[in-house]
């Protein structure tokens, strides 16, 4: 492999100073495949040659976050590409200098220092950038993020600037991960997860409130219900009548509250369950059976099957890669996350 032409995730750098300018927009390609989505590149021809472009990966345990340094480009995301990917996920964009504008079938959209913007893999778009662009990206898995209260549905595109607390707590959060997430040790990584993702759902979530056509009450209770389920996952069935005579509603109104975002119960205890299961393989070294029996799942195949539909991985392999509960987890860091240990180094050869 050439240096600095990434191929797949295990290469953290892309510096297009060690790239023949006749490779370099392949190479943005593979790049953009491997830490976004498959998109088409076009670069400048008169872009100046120091104007070369790198980034770097700085993942939150399967959350692929990305510092990028971008020359003068165009991006296009066809609905072809849109439609022939595989990947599932919402993306978070941050920018810290420069600027970038998107053309969505809904209107344009610009992104500038200090402003974010959150869409998913499903939008086709195409996109300028007029000179150095940095920004950060971050990709998560729908599977991922489905524990967590988004409130409704994800947006195509949602712009975030400094207006909203929450929001300019979203952005000062994704900015500072690079100081701080190669010093981590698993365990301090997987709970920066969880705060990021609270964070991109609370934004979500407080942004989409009105967009509810039911009773205002409705997305409180929503809020409730999910308490209930995941305080009584580990005791038996999750049943419709039993959250009805809880919260003194009726079965209708407990169907209600969830399919005003797309839900069934049924969908909304199958994540909550996978994302406790999810916790124990990485934080826990019971045996994957154990786990499976613990949070109602038939046996460790049926657990396993579903694991892998949602996660991508085997429960083995998401703990080999996560896991936080090893002895010494922290000196086997570079084996098993090769890209926290690495980056730095790499950027300072």
């Amino acid at each position: 492999m050439e240096h600095g032409v990434v191929t797949d995730d295990s290469v953290p750098t892309l510096d297009l100073r060690q790239v023949e300018r006749r490779d370099r927009r392949a190479a943005w390609e593979r790049a953009m495949a491997s830490r976004l989505v498959p998109m088409g590149v076009h670069l400048s021809a008169d872009s100046d040659e120091d104007n070369h472009g790198m980034f770097r990966s700085l993942d939150v345990s399967d959350i692929k976050v990305t510092q990028w340094e971008c020359p003068e480009l165009k991006l296009v995301r066809t609905k072809r590409l849109v439609e022939t990917t595989d990947t599932e996920a919402l993306m978070l964009l941050t920018a810290s200098a420069g600027s970038q504008v998107f053309e969505l079938d809904s209107g344009t959209a610009r992104m500038e220092a200090g402003t974010a913007r959150i869409s998913t893999t499903r939008v086709a778009y195409s996109s300028t950038v007029s000179s150095v662009l940095r920004k950060r990206s971050v990709v998560i898995p729908f599977a991922a993020l489905a524990p967590y209260d988004t409130g409704g549905a994800i947006p195509d595109c949602l712009m975030l600037d400094q207006s909203r607390p929450l929001a300019r707590l979203l952005i000062s959060f994704v900015d500072s991960m690079s100081t701080h997430i190669t010093c981590m040790d698993p365990a301090e990584v997987d709970a920066a997860r969880d705060a990021l993702l609270t964070l991109v759902a609370g934004v979500i979530r407080s942004n989409t409130r009105a967009a509810y056509d039911g009773p205002a009450l409705l997305p409180a209770l929503r809020s409730q219900l999910e308490w209930w389920i995941k305080e009584h996952l580990r005791g038996g069935p999750i049943r419709v009548v039993d959250m009805a005579k809880a919260f003194n509603v009726s079965s209708r109104t407990v169907h209600r509250t969830f399919s005003l975002t797309g839900d069934t119960v049924r969908s909304v205890v199958r994540t909550q369950r996978l994302a406790g299961a999810r916790r124990d393989v990485v934080a826990t070294n019971l045996p994957i059976g154990s786990i499976a029996h613990r949070w109602g799942y038939y046996g460790a195949s049926h657990f396993g099957r579903e694991f892998k539909t949602f996660l991508s991985m085997s429960p083995s392999d998401y703990r080999y890669s996560f896991g936080i509960s090893h002895v010494d987890k922290h000196s086997e860091m570079e084996t098993l996350n090769p890209r926290f240990a690495s980056t730095m180094n790499d950027l300072a050869s």
